[in-house]
């Protein structure tokens, strides 16, 4: 890992800042010129100071250039931290002030001591995927709701069944204090969930995820992992209470055809991976509160990718971001090169389905899915169900080998699906609500939400290195029986 041109850049970036700040006026406390021994300029030191604001600048800078893969991070932070010593040195010359100062830029460094090892990254575990297809009804007066259980995704050492929890509220608002506390498994009558197999052996079961006010996303951990020979589960809520079976050994539990395809991902400028990710992430955030919403520094990332050589000079991507900017009436990003005329055939359609608008409330559904894709860049990715619902639709998953991130601004995977009425969906991961034993789960948004169930999807997931594009049929089974 390393550029000649972006460590270059990133010095000449640092000497600049040097060299502005120490021609701020006061920056001598003495009148022939020499350093004030007891009291620092005011520029000096603080959360606000030039020195703060000069050494999170490089940190900035050289984050991107470390995100792209053309800086080291312990070259980057080393830059930075020179940076910091050298405005600290010329800033006072009170011996603790400057000790405070070195020890904690060389900290921030990340450099270890000889020998010390790095934090190993956990492999790829092979998966099993197994249909469940099985809904909680819960007739409670003040929290009715139903819990969708989809499919158990198991490794060597973890099991997980992908699940979603949908209230329904009374429209009397008698339950206003419940509802604003969410939905969730806080709002189901038992004190204790547990699974038992048909040998009796008995695994504790613990609901994680995270939800808005109508509908809740996560997984159900088992602990332990059932084995592969269990032909089934019952979940008993307080000791003794079944609830309901999951049955894992019916012919329409086994693993979801999959057509796919590895491949390495396009040979392109390492810059354009992260503005490709940067994009993703203004189409989905027109579905946010407040609506579409781009990075106050877009402009200014692009322009160190092209200053550093990660984008090249002629680079459609710019255009294409201002274009998406310009449609979706997002101010203050700060892009110069004007909107460009055609943009990827994906983000123009999201924008479409963006612009035609939510079609009105449209059927729920839920398909459990038990596809597992080939690797990406390692990672390995079990698809365990497709909701919609609430107005929203989810691809769920489950993961091993997943990366720790290149840098602050690493754009992780990219996701696009497209149904069979041909509209794409960009995928928007949230924050991983299952991280044991090497397994990750997550929940995908997927914008513009889809219309209709499908009956087949294509996925296409990139990473930095390859892609998979994978066709997964659609579960006639999706349609879960009652408990």
């Amino acid at each position: 890992m390393g550029d000649d041109r972006a460590e270059t850049y990133l010095r000449l970036l640092a000497e600049t800042e040097l060299r502005r700040v120490l021609r701020l006026p006061g920056r001598m406390g003495q009148p022939d010129g020499e350093p004030d021994p007891v009291r620092p300029p005011p520029w000096a030191f603080g959360p606000r100071s030039e020195i703060a604001g000069s050494v999170a600048h490089i940190w900035w800078v050289g984050d991107v250039l470390i995100t792209v893969g053309l800086l080291g991070k312990d070259l980057g932070a080393r830059i930075a931290a020179e940076l910091d010593v050298a405005l600290t040195a010329r800033a006072g010359t009170e011996p603790s002030w400057r000790a405070t100062r070195l020890s904690r830029a060389l900290e921030r460094t990340g450099t270890r001591p000889p020998g010390a090892p790095r934090e190993p990254r956990r492999p790829a575990q092979p998966m099993q995927s197994t249909l469940i297809g099985r809904t909680l009804r819960v007739a409670d007066e003040r929290a009715p709701s139903e819990l969708h259980l989809m499919t158990l995704v198991r490794t060597p050492a973890s099991a997980a069944i992908t699940a979603m929890m949908r209230m329904f509220w009374p429209p009397d608002g008698s339950s206003a204090d419940l509802e604003i506390t969410g939905a969730g498994p806080q709002h189901l009558p038992y004190d204790q969930l547990w699974a038992v197999d048909d040998r009796g052996t008995r695994y504790r079961l613990q609901l994680v995820g995270e939800g808005g006010t109508a509908a809740w996303h996560g997984t159900a951990e088992l602990s332990p992992g059932p084995p592969p020979g269990a032909r089934w589960l019952d979940l008993i809520a307080d000791e003794t209470r079944r609830l309901i079976r999951l049955d894992l050994a019916r012919p329409e539990a086994a693993v979801t055809a999959v057509r796919s395809a590895a491949e390495h991902s396009p040979e392109a400028a390492p810059g354009e991976r992260l503005l490709g990710g940067l994009g993703e992430q203004i189409l989905a955030s027109a579905e946010d509160i407040g609506g579409a919403s781009a990075d106050p520094n877009l402009g200014e990332i692009i322009a160190v990718l092209a200053a550093a050589g990660a984008i090249a000079p002629d680079s459609p991507t710019p255009g294409h971001l201002a274009a998406v900017c310009q449609r979706l009436g997002v101010q203050g990003h700060g892009i110069t090169a004007p909107a460009g005329a055609d943009i990827p055939v994906p983000w123009a359609s999201v924008l479409a389905g963006l612009e035609r608008g939510p079609a009105g409330p449209g059927p729920e559904w839920y398909a459990p899915l038990a596809a597992i894709l080939p690797d990406v860049d390692g990672t390995r990715f079990a698809l365990g169900g497709l909701t919609s619902a609430a107005g929203q639709s989810h691809l769920h998953v489950v993961a091993t080998g997943v990366p720790l991130p290149a840098g602050g601004w690493d754009p992780g995977f990219s996701w696009w699906l497209r149904g069979d009425d041909g509209a794409w969906h960009v995928g928007t991961q949230s924050h991983p609500y299952l991280r044991d034993s090497g397994q990750t789960a997550f929940r995908l948004r997927l914008t513009p939400p889809l219309g209709v169930r499908p009956e087949e999807i294509e996925v296409v997931v990139t990473g930095w290195l390859n892609r998979v594009r994978a066709v997964v049929p659609i579960p006639e089974t999706s349609g879960m029986p009652d408990n």
